[in-house]
């Protein structure tokens, strides 16, 4: 990464943060604007072939009706981000259950349990729902150099959609716990041992199999202009194309080694440049380790060149043993994007990087978030559902919902926010019912 880095410093609610506009490549100007994501709520999808939806990490879907309000017990964590396909959500446990429930009533129509954990987004495609399955166990090979993520069985799975009987089954190196995408007929699937594999989605067939260099953890891949498939990994930290038709990479993007989480981050994109974060070492301080100190980065790619534009230093904080990124949300020409490191959510301009606003919220931020009628809606570790206005980071509306909500994103179906816990519970909540509560 080059050396040369610009500092300001901005006082955000008390407390003094440090922001980097950092990397001197070409930036995109006023006439290369990152594209307007749309807005207005899809109809009730009769599929869902990437992770949350879109590569702007935004589910919003019209539902007519009155707004859904319910709550399931899976009794075991959720790190999958739920799919809603025909009014059915389909959500995975960190146990290896995975569930489809009536998105109206909360009614579990079914559940098929698994040999592995399941914590991808679920995707679901001619009828069949997909699932990564595996868990985050990692061995080391090489000390930070080169592990392999994933322990036990791991591998994809097919369910049909319908009764959850299972259809087919493809078996993993590496852990199935990346969101796979599917794009011109194809399944393709970075996973916990730096293979990226394409498979026919009606039955699994491998349609081609190629080895990246880079371990997925909790990323997703996600299609994006000219071809390409973007996925990111780790040992080493790298952002990475591979064409879809092929398998073969287009281009890769080197992070510091010292750094961490970028196996964690799903990247957001526009179709023109992708967005995510990391954690890197603070100066003169450690490579980054679960319980040492580390500084959250933010960084945009150019699609086409795979070279970086830049790179922002936000807060500082603790490193956690798992999850060590958040989610980005690209929407009304803003990158929304939390901390899993220190209780903030940040508004940034993709085109430059500069910080438009900061949000000092109860909890780490890891999971995405959901924008509809200029809200911002997403949950924290401290266990509260927050509803902020896109434009200022003005507080709408905050409910304790009493909770733990770490990387199992929400989705806007009608009038209602659904979204999984880190406690194992999986609710539909009416938006208003967040915009009137106060539980500051």
């Amino acid at each position: 990464m080059p050396n040369r880095r610009l500092r300001h410093m901005t006082a955000i609610a008390g407390l003094t943060l440090i922001v980097g506009a950092a990397w001197t490549t070409a930036q995109p100007g006023a006439s290369q604007t990152v594209a307007s994501i749309q807005e207005r709520p899809v109809t009730m999808p009769s599929s869902w072939t990437q992770f949350r939806l879109n590569d702007a990490h935004n589910p919003v879907i019209d539902s007519p009706g009155t707004a859904a309000a319910w709550r399931v017990e899976t009794h075991g964590q959720i790190s999958s981000s739920p799919a809603v396909v025909n009014g059915v959500v389909y959500v995975g446990t960190n146990g290896g259950t995975l569930f489809a429930i009536d998105a109206a009533t909360g009614a579990i129509r079914w559940k098929y349990v698994a040999h592995n954990g399941m914590k991808s987004n679920p995707l679901v495609y001619g009828g069949v729902v997909i699932v990564g399955v595996g868990n985050a166990d990692s061995t080391t090979i090489a000390a930070r150099r080169k592990v392999r993520v994933g322990s036990g069985s791991s591998g994809i799975l097919a369910l049909d959609a319908r009764t959850g009987r299972a259809r087919w089954y493809y078996a993993l190196t590496g852990t199935g716990q990346p969101t796979a995408t599917i794009v011109d007929g194809k399944l393709i699937h970075h996973d916990g041992s730096g293979m990226i594999v394409a498979l026919d989605p009606r039955n699994g067939r491998q349609l081609y199999s190629h080895y990246v260099g880079a371990v997925a953890s909790m990323v997703a891949a996600i299609p994006v202009d000219g071809g390409l498939v973007v996925s990111t990994g780790i040992f080493p930290n790298r952002v990475l194309a591979v064409r879809n038709k092929t398998g073969q990479v287009a281009w890769t993007w080197e992070l510091p080694a010292a750094s961490s989480g970028v196996g964690d981050c799903p990247p957001a994109s526009d179709g023109r440049w992708v967005f995510c974060d990391y954690l890197a070492p603070v100066a003169s301080g450690p490579p980054v380790d679960p319980g040492v100190t580390a500084e959250e980065h933010v960084y945009a790619i150019d699609t086409r060149t795979g070279k970086g534009t830049w790179d922002v230093a936000l807060e500082q904080g603790i490193v956690p043993p798992r999850n060590e990124s958040a989610i980005p949300l690209l929407y009304r020409e803003r990158l929304f994007v939390g901390s899993a490191v220190a209780p903030y959510l940040h508004a940034i301009d993709p085109r430059t990087g500069k910080v438009l606003w900061t949000r000092r919220v109860h909890g780490p931020v890891k999971g995405g978030m959901v924008a509809h009628d200029g809200i911002v809606y997403f949950g924290d570790l401290q266990g509260y559902l927050w509803a902020l206005d896109a434009g200022s980071g003005r507080l709408i509306g905050v409910r304790n919902a009493k909770t733990s909500f770490n990387v199992g994103s929400p989705v806007i179906v009608g009038g209602s926010l659904i979204i999984g816990s880190n406690t194992g519970r999986i609710a539909a909540i009416p938006l208003s019912s967040i915009h009137w509560s106060q539980d500051v």
